[in-house]
């Protein structure tokens, strides 16, 4: 089936069908593939195992891995492992459709193809002039054009979109969080249901923040980290009281993903104007532009992921396309950056003008 939709693509060539782990490792060292759809579920060696192989020993020409888990519970957590080994991408299977040709998932799964081999061409051609950009060398496929140094000091609240690739991206960003981190971080991760709560629960065992799945009428207010529910658009709102809560949305007008990042990005805009930080992170499209430019408007500031770290460019490219990043961070970066979060204080403009009289008083 998947040999046949990958095949009615004259974009693509399929030069292998394997039957099990082991035979997908020996014709991907012969056929030096640049993608490679890998199920988890495999006899004899299993997807997890073969990935592991092909990861380590096709270094040389690098294919992408695009993983096919069914949409389970134990399918979730196979999908995670996979990222963390190495996929770029994981695309679910629904058993009760699996053979029947079904139309979505043919669309996704060229989609995904498409992204991640536009990309991987990029990755393997001729490497660009380097410039410098903050604290590390980015290519110049990035152009910062706002250069403004990132201010931690009026962020009330962190909004996170991230797609093709995130998972890990998200750990890593998120690993190194203090249990005494002071605002509230909102990711918006395009994934099914089940993947986004096998994604909470794996953040939560591995952060020493709170990581929690947002469901409708979670409470956002709190500092911790939220990953949206999957298969729903999350809206943050202000309810009587002042909290902020999840209110989630099941169908937007031109929204293609869900959870919409616009969605997500354009809420926290409204409700924490300019002490909004927003990080777009690697994915196919460009869902988080329009928002992460109500953020911008707003006077909140904005981080996009850097070429070179992507596994799918199209997401921050959108938003540094548009001119409106503050900065272009690695994750290594933005993970370092979010650490001061834990230790930064929030200094109110009462605060500030009593800080600078005192300063006049003492001068």
């Amino acid at each position: 089936m998947i040999k046949e939709m990958i095949s009615s693509d004259p974009a693509f060539e399929v030069v292998g069908i394997a039957r099990d782990g082991n035979d997908a490792i020996e014709q991907a060292l012969r056929h030096k593939p640049n993608l490679i759809t890998l199920d988890i579920e495999m006899p004899n060696k299993d997807g997890l195992s073969a990935l592991r192989e092909i990861k380590a020993k096709c270094h040389a020409f690098s294919p992408a891995v695009l993983m096919c888990s069914s949409l389970t519970v134990d399918g979730s957590h196979e999908a995670l492992k996979a990222m963390r080994i190495g996929a770029a991408d994981v695309i679910g299977k629904d058993p009760s459709v699996v053979g029947k040709n079904d139309v979505g998932f043919k669309e996704e799964l060229l989609g995904k193809l498409h992204a991640i081999g536009e990309h991987q061409k990029l990755k393997q051609a001729p490497k660009p002039s380097r410039s410098k950009v903050g604290n590390s060398i980015h290519s110049s496929a990035d152009q910062l054009i706002t250069g403004q140094e990132i201010d931690l000091s009026r962020v009330e609240a962190v909004v996170v979109g991230s797609s093709t690739g995130g998972p890990p991206v998200l750990e890593e960003i998120f690993s190194k969080l203090s249990a005494n981190l002071r605002v509230p971080i909102i990711v918006a991760q395009h994934m099914p249901e089940l993947f986004t709560k096998s994604l909470a629960t794996r953040l939560d065992q591995h952060c020493s923040c709170n990581a929690t799945l947002a469901k409708h009428g979670t409470i956002l207010s709190n500092p911790g980290i939220y990953i949206a529910q999957g298969g729903k658009h999350i809206k943050p709102t202000r309810i009587a009281g002042g909290k902020i809560v999840a209110r989630l949305v099941n169908s937007l007008d031109g929204a293609i993903y869900r959870p919409s990042v616009d969605l997500l990005f354009s809420s926290a805009a409204a409700l924490f104007g300019e002490n909004t930080l927003a990080i777009q992170l690697t994915g196919m499209g460009t869902d988080g532009e329009l928002g992460a430019e109500k953020v911008h408007q707003a006077g909140g500031q904005i981080i996009a992921q850097s070429a070179a770290s992507c596994v799918v460019y199209g997401m921050p490219k959108a938003v540094i396309d548009r001119k409106i990043a503050d900065q272009i961070m690695d994750p290594k970066e933005i993970r370092n950056l979010l650490m001061l979060l834990s230790n930064t204080p929030i200094i109110s403009p009462e605060t500030a003008t009593a800080s600078n009289s005192e300063h006049r008083r003492s001068a």
